[in-house]
């Protein structure tokens, strides 16, 4: 069957699924909204079996092999079985194979996909020349990477990106404008709500004063170093704040080490992660390495002003009352802007109208029969 022939029907690959991160809940939300909308979705991972049943559009190979990344001892590389991978999609007379991540399983898929002349589709959702500049220290590894990275999605039929910056980015690595495409976004505009705020929340885990919050992977790449030294120099001059994290990851100690005084909460889910979220009052995200930035979205909903960094993807979902866009890695403005904040800070009636626009404006619907629409085309 010529691939132009095949019926609309996708296979989506990815090397993280069940994990806390904003790559495995797109994913697993998209796939879930594709599901109920009618689509015929398969959601492809390699994971080892834990007993429990899968989703009904979830496929899963088991690994013939896995490793921890290093530094990263919580993230275990799974290795799938590319024979089983391959008679799958021929199997299964696909229409689109989708890659969301390019470690061994979204590459196999690739590689299966060209071999099957099935139309391929990639999803650049992080940014891993940044990573690995972080992590190594090194920008010719970071050069490296870039080159890899330009390899790999070269390869692909069509590429979604998770904002302008990014866009431009591949444009100039020499991607036609044609291929690139923004991923529609949505939003749990239950989970992350401003009515879900407790007076209380943060007063029973420690706080004594307004809350800034940090949400999200608790890794160097995410400048949670500049991030304490933002709350240190907060601190010196006797700012009225705390500083909340909440998450997990390979920097957590260090940061402990750095901000003794921060109040880590470790991984929230569901409801407690609502809460946590609309109990805070201002959200800081200095990261520089974010394509998107779900956090940022999740925070607006719930009512909080948004503090990011002006390299990114985030910086494109901040504009007017929603918060600031700030220089990365200029201690002084962030400071500043911090301190500005605590003197005016954003009215109760301006963020819960910021809310309810993005909530109308950010619906998981929507966005996956774009995303549908867009792929299929």
């Amino acid at each position: 069957m010529r691939s132009n022939d095949r019926p609309a029907k996708c296979a989506w690959f990815t090397d993280t699924i069940d994990d806390l991160n904003g790559v495995a809940r797109t994913v697993r939300t998209m796939g879930a909204a594709a599901g109920k909308l009618g689509h015929d979705l398969t959601v492809v991972t390699c994971r080892p079996e834990n007993g429990e049943p899968l989703p009904h559009n979830r496929k899963n190979f088991r690994p013939v092999m896995k490793f921890a990344l290093p530094k990263y001892p919580s993230l275990t590389v799974t290795v799938p079985p590319f024979l089983s991978l391959y008679r799958f999609l021929r199997q299964g007379q696909f229409g689109k194979v989708i890659v969301s991540t390019p470690g061994p399983v979204g590459l196999s898929a690739l590689v299966a996909a060209k071999l099957l002349g099935i139309r391929s589709v990639g999803i650049d959702h992080t940014d891993f020349p940044q990573y690995i500049r972080y992590l190594t220290g090194s920008r010719v590894f970071s050069s490296l990477a870039t080159q890899m990275m330009k390899l790999i999605y070269g390869r692909f039929d069509t590429v979604f990106v998770n904002s302008e910056f990014y866009r431009r980015r591949w444009m100039e690595q020499g991607f036609a404008a044609e291929k690139l495409h923004i991923l529609p976004r949505g939003l749990d505009t239950g989970l992350f709500n401003y009515r879900r705020r407790e007076e209380d929340f943060w007063r029973k885990r420690g706080a004594n004063h307004q809350v800034l919050l940090y949400v999200g992977r608790v890794s160097k790449e995410k400048e949670l170093g500049f991030l304490a030294n933002i709350y240190q120099e907060l601190k010196k001059a006797n700012a009225p704040v705390d500083l909340a994290i909440v998450g997990e990851g390979p920097y957590l100690e260090e940061m402990r080490a750095l901000v003794p005084t921060a109040i880590c909460t470790g991984p929230m889910n569901g409801d407690e992660l609502g809460a946590a979220y609309a109990s805070a009052d201002l959200f800081m995200f200095p990261s520089t390495t974010d394509t998107f930035g779900n956090v940022v979205i999740e925070a607006v909903s719930s009512g909080l002003p948004v503090f990011v960094s002006d390299v990114g993807g985030p910086k494109e979902l901040i504009s007017g009352s929603l918060g600031k866009v700030l220089p990365a890695g200029n201690l002084t403005e962030w400071v500043n802007a911090v301190q500005d904040w605590l003197q005016a800070p954003t009215s109760r009636e301006t963020l819960t109208a910021n809310a309810e626009q993005i909530q109308r404006e950010r619906n998981w619907d929507n966005a996956v029969e774009k995303f549908w629409s867009l792929t299929m085309g």
